[in-house]
């Protein structure tokens, strides 16, 4: 059974089968869907960290989707695969890696009914999962990244600009980068389907690589600096996207999509979000047919009235402690993806989790919940416990 929905009727703002209204996407020059009766969403999914991708409705899907996925310190200790440099450089050991981590876990879940990772064939494709981690597009500033070997994610350390230097940012010339051009070119054979997400980031996360610390002091003392930032970091971002999207579907036939992270939002005040970051927020909503946000497990509620200003969204995640009930008023065509914490879920019986998922899964109605990042000392009893609890809702 495919992991997709059919929500109900769309409004005209969700713009599956409409023109670009907006002035962003007439000057990125995209072209309507050559599929109007087809509608998508994006669903999550957890293969070398958290990604989103582009799906067509599927009336026949469960209620309640469990995304499983798993550290690399997980996949270290029970398979010895690590996710060195060459993981993310090398597009031969990328694909086999993937390849290899697919067939491990549809093997060692092959009796839970519907367990669900991730949606492509990996052996068969082109993969690009979060090739350069979180770092791809700090990368398109010309920062250094490393490549850390113990937790597997490329990162790299604030830069900490001075005044004249942020005000000398530019958008990046995303499309002639080396880093870019290395993934985009290296699949030789046209052919051979592109699957997965680049870590695109959002705008907050990138804009703390650049400035640091002064980032928070700026939104108060120097708001013209900081959106002179926040700008730069924006056309960056959304032209990597735009770039890497033509990429992948160079006709044109199927709807643009794009999930923002702003996982550090929760560290401004909900006032400030909607006062000096909200604007960007609803520019990438303009930019593509379907738009997310990925809030990285925290409590969504504060927030939630500013993001309602954005139109409709089409993915939102949080953590646990939001109110589900107030996610549902604001947002009634959103399917919600809600964190199930890690630690919490390594740290419960089976009969608990039980109870806990079947709770939460009510409370959902018809969405995701994220077993992300699942730490070492997680057994494959208590996965399979929240997956028979979710089967009966």
């Amino acid at each position: 059974m495919d992991v997709t929905w059919k929500l109900r009727e769309p409004e005209v703002s969700r713009r599956t089968a409409s023109g670009f209204e907006d002035q962003e996407k007439e000057e990125a020059g995209m072209t309507r869907s050559e599929e109007p009766e087809k509608k998508y969403h994006i669903q999550p999914y957890h293969m070398n960290g958290l990604n989103w991708t582009l799906v067509p409705d599927d009336p026949e899907r469960d209620n309640v989707v469990i995304v499983t996925g798993f550290m690399p310190s997980w996949w270290e200790r029970e398979y010895g695969i690590s996710f060195r440099r060459d993981f993310h450089t090398d597009h031969q050991i990328h694909q086999a890696t993937l390849a290899k981590m697919a067939a491990l876990l549809r093997e060692r879940f092959r009796d839970v009914e519907n367990f669900f990772f991730s949606p492509f064939d990996y052996e068969n494709s082109y993969p690009v999962e979060r090739a350069y981690g979180d770092a791809l597009i700090p990368a398109m500033f010309d920062i250094e990244v490393s490549f850390d070997e113990s937790s597997g994610h490329p990162y790299t350390d604030c830069v900490n600009l001075s005044d004249e230097q942020a005000l000398s940012l530019a958008v990046a010339d995303v499309e002639n980068h080396p880093v870019l051009r290395s993934i985009l070119e290296a699949r030789s054979d046209a052919s051979v389907p592109v699957v997965g997400e680049l870590g695109f980031e959002g705008v907050i996360n990138i804009a703390y690589q650049l400035r640091g610390q002064e980032m928070f002091c700026d939104m108060l003392d120097k708001p013209d600096l900081i959106d002179h930032v926040f700008e730069a970091v924006f056309g960056t971002i959304r032209d990597t996207v735009r770039t890497v999207r033509r990429w992948q579907d160079p006709a044109g036939k199927r709807p643009t999509y794009f999930v923002t992270c702003n996982c550090m939002t929760n560290m401004v005040a909900p006032r400030m979000y909607k006062e000096r970051l909200l604007e960007y927020d609803k520019r990438f909503h303009n930019s593509f047919d379907l738009f997310g946000i990925h809030t990285c497990n925290w409590n969504v509620g504060p927030y939630l009235e500013a993001i309602a200003e954005i139109g409709e969204i089409a993915y939102l995640d949080m953590g646990e402690e939001t109110d589900l009930e107030k996610v549902h008023r604001l947002f009634p065509d959103l399917a919600p993806a809600v964190f199930f914490h890690p630690e919490k879920l390594r740290n419960l019986t089976p009969a608990q989790i039980k109870r806990e998922i079947t709770e939460l899964g009510r409370k959902i109605e018809r969405g995701y919940i994220l077993f992300c990042d699942l730490e070492v000392g997680t057994t494959d009893r208590q996965i399979e416990a929240a997956y028979e609890a979710v089967s009966t809702l």
